[in-house]
């Protein structure tokens, strides 16, 4: 296989034995791997994670969050998909040997984009939340996944989402050209980075309600690309002196932090139901 853009790269960011991969949530946390667990934790509490839940997670990762949903909330099962097939196999092999593994009905590498046709009927089973941690903004459709998780969650179901959306501010043609540029370069969709009103009617139109967007930027963006730095020149350095390992996480880094300034992206933590039947 070639080499993946989704890897297992974030090691390097994380505390031992753990594989985090998100943007983090930074409001009293001073390491990646609190920040990022911090980040699902506030996921989890927004759709009202317990032991009735059987989640599907449509971007698993290395598997953190997974064990987070059974350990701290007491989830009732676990099923996912995940476009990573060395992320999926070092996920399968956590959570199989975990004292969870019970509760985990099946987790597989591959695509939102087959969620309709590919997924057996037993991955799709009683699904009454959909998840998608810090992962939505790359997938191929997001309008299409919003229409699948819909048809996937059973009546009075939620989903889920941390993601990033576009400001309603107006920007010179300059900042929309390294936008652009940006997104291209993290292989993001531009369809998939709206405004608020436009991801609310997205939503909407594939019939979800009750939809709630909560606005995170100033926890996230400019604290992780600040921790960064600092990590980059303390104990980052020990763990890698490459270059160009560095590479991507100081671009990332300096452009998200860029973005927050000048008000072009936010992100945010966002919930809808489906009605009940």
């Amino acid at each position: 296989m070639s080499q993946e853009f989704h890897d297992l790269s974030e090691e390097l960011l994380n505390s031992e034995n753990q594989y985090w991969g998100n943007l983090g949530y930074w409001k009293s946390h001073q390491d990646y791997s609190s920040a990022c667990s911090a980040l699902a934790d506030e996921l989890a509490i927004a759709v009202q994670l317990d032991d009735t839940s059987n989640v599907f997670d449509a971007g698993f990762g290395c598997g953190d969050q997974l064990l987070l949903w059974l350990q701290k909330y007491r989830v009732n099962s676990i099923q996912g998909i995940n476009y990573s097939d060395s992320q999926t196999r070092l996920a399968q092999n956590r959570l199989g040997k975990s004292c969870f593994s019970q509760a985990v009905n099946e987790i597989s590498y591959g695509s939102v984009a087959e969620m309709d046709e590919n997924l057996p009927s037993h991955l799709i089973h009683d699904i009454n939340v959909v998840l998608a941690l810090d992962c939505a903004y790359h997938f191929p459709s997001r309008t299409q996944f919003f229409t699948s998780s819909y048809k996937k969650l059973k009546d009075a179901g939620r989903i889920g989402l941390t993601d990033i959306l576009l400001s309603d501010v107006q920007v010179s043609l300059f900042k929309r050209f390294v936008l652009r540029t940006m997104l291209f370069l993290s292989r993001i969709p531009q369809g998939n980075i709206v405004t608020v009103s436009t991801y609310n009617k997205e939503l909407s139109d594939a019939g979800f309600e009750n939809i709630i967007i909560r606005d995170v930027s100033d926890q996230v963006f400019t604290p992780f690309s600040d921790w960064l730095y600092e990590f980059k020149k303390g104990e980052g350095r020990l763990r890698s002196s490459s270059k160009f390992t560095w590479l991507k996480y100081d671009v990332t880094a300096k452009f998200l932090k860029w973005a927050d300034l000048n008000n072009i992206l936010r992100y945010a933590i966002i919930t809808a139901d489906k009605a009940a039947g």
